[in-house]
Formats: C-alpha cells, sequence, structure tokens
C-alpha cells in the first residue's frame, strides 16, 4: 500500500487541520486534491514524519511515519513549495549537496546529480549559479533534489505554483515521465484541477481536513451515473419540459435536438423514456455521461461544505 491513513487528526490552537482523514491509496501518480485551507500541506508533513497527529494513523509504503519517521524520509523525496534554494551553489552543487545529505558519498552524489538534472531538462544549466534561475528552473531543480537519492515516493507541493505557460507544461510532462517510467511512484499536492487530470491515476479530494472522496481518478468522473445525454428526433424542447419533474438539472447544447439530463437520485433512466411518452417524442440517443474532473470535484466539494475556498 503506497499511503494508509486511519482516523488522523491533527489541531492547531484548537483549530482542527486534518479531521478524521482516513483512506487507502494506490497508484504510480496519486493527486492530492482541494482548495487552499483544506489541509493537503499539513497532510504531507505528517506523512514525512515531520508533525506527530493528535490521533490515529499515518502509514507510508507501509512504515508508520508517527513511530519511524526516519525509516519513511529516507524512502522519501520532497519537493516543498516556494523557491527553496541554496544561495551561492550552482545547480549542480545543490542537487550534489543534497545527495550527500541523503547519505551518499561525494562520487556517487555528483553522479547522481548529473542524471537528475538531465532527467529535469537542466542539463544546459547545470553549472549556473541557482540565483540566476527562472521560477520553472527553481521547480525542476527542487525536484531534482528530491530525486537524487533514488526514493521510492516523491511528494510535491504545489510544483506548478507561479509558473508561466511553457514552465507549467514542462513541469507535468516531467511527472508524467516520473509515472509512466521506472522511477518512484508520485504524491502530487495541487489545487489545480488540470494538473491532475494531466498527470495522476488516482486521487484523494480534501476539505477542510476531510476527505471527500479517495481512489481512482475514473471512477471519479464516472460517480453520478444518473447524468445522461439526450438525443431526440426533432427539437427536444418538449421531451425538455416534461422531464422537468423528475430531473435535478437540464443542460441545453448548441444542437435543438440535444441537451444533458441530471435525474433525482431517486429516479432511474425509466423516467426520460416515460416522459418522451408523454411528450409525444422520439428519443434515438440516450447515453450516460461521465463528469469532468471540474464537475465531479465540485459536486464533492458541494455535497458537504459548500462552495471552495
Amino acid at each position: 500500500m503506497l499511503l494508509e491513513f486511519d482516523a488522523l487528526r491533527l489541531a492547531f490552537n484548537g483549530k482542527p487541520a486534518l479531521d478524521g482523514v482516513t483512506a487507502k491509496l494506490e497508484g504510480r501518480a496519486v493527486g492530492l486534491l482541494g482548495p487552499n485551507g483544506a489541509g493537503k500541506t499539513t497532510l504531507m508533513r505528517v506523512c514525512l514524519g515531520l508533525l506527530a497527529p493528535d490521533g490515529g494513523t499515518c502509514r507510508v509504503l507501509g512504515v508508520d511515519a508517527v513511530t519511524q519517521p526516519l525509516e519513511v524520509r529516507r524512502r522519501l523525496g520532497f519537493a516543498a513549495e516556494g523557491p527553496g534554494r541554496i544561495p551561492g551553489l550552482s545547480g549542480l552543487e545543490s542537487v550534489a549537496y543534497m545527495g550527500e545529505m541523503c547519505g551518499l558519498d561525494q562520487r556517487r552524489s555528483m553522479r547522481r546529480a548529473h542524471e537528475m538534472l538531465d532527467l529535469v531538462g537542466l542539463d544546459e544549466a547545470r553549472q549556473r549559479p541557482v540565483e540566476t534561475y527562472s521560477t520553472g528552473m527553481h521547480q525542476r531543480v527542487k525536484i531534482a533534489m528530491a530525486l537524487v537519492h533514488d526514493p521510492e515516493l516523491v511528494l510535491l507541493d504545489e510544483p506548478t505554483t507561479g509558473l508561466d505557460p511553457e514552465s507549467r507544461d514542462e513541469v507535468l510532462d516531467l511527472i508524467v515521465r516520473l509515472r509512466n517510467g521506472g522511477g518512484p511512484a508520485v504524491l502530487l499536492s495541487t489545487h489545480l484541477l488540470h494538473d491532475i487530470e494531466r498527470t495522476c491515476d488516482t486521487v484523494m479530494v480534501m476539505q477542510a481536513g476531510q476527505v471527500r472522496y479517495a481512489g481512482p481518478l475514473d471512477t471519479l468522473r464516472a460517480r453520478r451515473p444518473s447524468r445522461f445525454e439526450v438525443r431526440t428526433r426533432g427539437p427536444a424542447t418538449p421531451l425538455m419540459a416534461a422531464l422537468r419533474v423528475d430531473a435535478e438539472e437540464l443542460q441545453t447544447t448548441r444542437r435543438d435536438d440535444t441537451f444533458e439530463v441530471t435525474l433525482r437520485r431517486d429516479t432511474s433512466p425509466k423516467v426520460v423514456w416515460d416522459a418522451a411518452a408523454r411528450a409525444g417524442v422520439s428519443i434515438w440517443h440516450l447515453e450516460p455521461r461521465s463528469l469532468s474532473l471540474e464537475e465531479a470535484f465540485m459536486t464533492l466539494i458541494g455535497e458537504r461544505g459548500g462552495a471552495p475556498r
């Protein structure tokens, strides 16, 4: 099991930051998704053994992060939010220094630093002082520093924050290469839905220190089978009018013979056929529609606790 949380609790000054977090997560790339203040960074620090919870358990790669924090950190890499530069060092020196901090000897640290800078696309800038790096280059050198000791799992906290579109694409492409390669698994913490959708196969959605969903990304998109695309022979307006009593939501499209309907949870697709019979409309296409990640996310946080902060 990659990550396992059971009734995890932690409060600061009496205010819950983690409020009974319970989940089991597997996958090559796990997205930790939630609005600012959801508890994502706090949870990552508990995973690293840097914060002790008030209650509950946190197991990372099968190891208890509370009772064995050094063993956990030996097997993890971490790229924190923010610049994280070491002034006065080049990119190569920064990564090699981190390798030595993680227990590698000087020669192996230098060799691994060259390899990691090639991996993150900073091969031509390796000798430049980190003070001259752009924001995107800083993010990539941080990831190289997190990977230098060959961890089993790397934790990335908001790695695309503040990046221009080109730099953001470069960082996301790097995460995809890690996911698809033979290196470490990735835990990506972000509030950006697109980053999760592009890189992750598993997701945990958090809000106000609680878990709203934990599992495969595809299952999250498909978790409301009550949404359907309907296409009629002729204008769909009469059928939409007949469906209003059973529909939670009706959404028109650019075609006058097509619309989307979200049925109430206590109904079935049969009500669409019944409404069509009442309206004298013929249906020639009725298909369940999966939610986009954005729609699924908004549904989740709307179910409990209202809109994101």
